[in-house]
């Protein structure tokens, strides 16, 4: 099948899969098709006040926090007409201001291999399920702040979506997600709830919005972290052909529970094949 026929082919469904399969391994209820896949290299700035928060998490500015992943590539490819695998390796590099000192690092913050599996797909709507394994990452020459997971985590997802067609020729889709994070160690187990909506406005432009949200669950050892954090995301992707998209958008925490909040940029080029 040429590209511009696959395109044409993909119709809300495909521009679901390839829109949600971006920041941290985030899924999308749809698969790949056979034999292809993308590739999305994306860099995501990050910043936060630290020390010193409010009942909801926000920091009151002593001191500062800084994350940038290093262009971290995220891969998945269709192996059938129903699974699609994937990884992602996160690198990152962080920095640490407090009291007029900066610390830095650099490393590796994780490894996550996946396999979504469809189990259903109506006319417009599709539900799947997907496991990952992500593992514990490597930290650089410096210990603080901490850029690698210590602990392995396990996970396994539900997934579900549906697109339609909006009046004026556009397209649309809304995804919803929950899943349940394992983790080998001493750190609490999580629930992951995400949500996404999607608009194609004109044939070339794809808007994004997305909310994330992960919810320690208390359970941790001595030592382990806990936490949770809600975060929305919205983006804009502009495709300049079948093979080639650039997405640009904005990142921010808006709730949380022993973090602090924070706020970023997503940029990231998208390569399908």
């Amino acid at each position: 099948m040429s590209r511009t026929g696959r395109r044409a082919s993909l119709g809300v469904a495909g521009v679901a899969a390839t829109l949600l399969a971006s920041a941290h391994a985030r899924a999308a209820p749809w698969v790949q098709q056979e034999g292809h896949g993308i590739v999305i290299l994306q860099t995501t700035p990050y910043t936060a006040g630290t020390r010193g928060f409010d009942t909801l998490g926000r920091a009151n500015g002593n001191g500062s926090f800084g994350r940038v992943e290093l262009a971290s590539p995220y891969w998945e490819h269709g192996l059938t007409s129903r699974w699609t695998v994937g990884l992602q390796p996160r690198l990152q590099a962080a920095w640490l201001t407090e009291n007029g000192r900066t610390s830095t690092n650099v490393g590796l913050a994780d490894l996550s291999a996946f396999a979504r599996y469809m189990v259903y797909q109506g006319r417009l709507d599709v539900v799947s399920v997907q496991g990952m394994l992500a593992t514990p990452g490597v930290d650089g020459a410096g210990s603080t702040p901490r850029v690698a997971e210590p602990n392995m985590g396990v996970e396994i997802r539900g997934l579900y979506g549906i697109g339609t067609q909006l009046p004026w020729a556009m397209t649309g889709f809304a995804t919803a997600e929950l899943a349940f994070r394992g983790r080998i160690g001493n750190a609490a187990d999580e629930v992951r709830v995400d949500v996404g909506f999607g608009l194609r406005p004109r044939p070339h432009w794809l808007l994004m919005l997305q909310g994330f949200s992960n919810i320690g669950l208390r359970n941790n050892t001595p030592g382990g972290a806990d936490y949770a954090v809600s975060k929305l995301q919205a983006t804009a992707i502009y495709e300049f052909d079948p093979t080639w998209a650039l997405q640009l958008g904005y990142i921010r925490d808006v709730a949380g529970r022993r973090v602090p909040l924070g706020q970023g940029a997503v940029l990231a080029l998208w390569y399908r094949y």
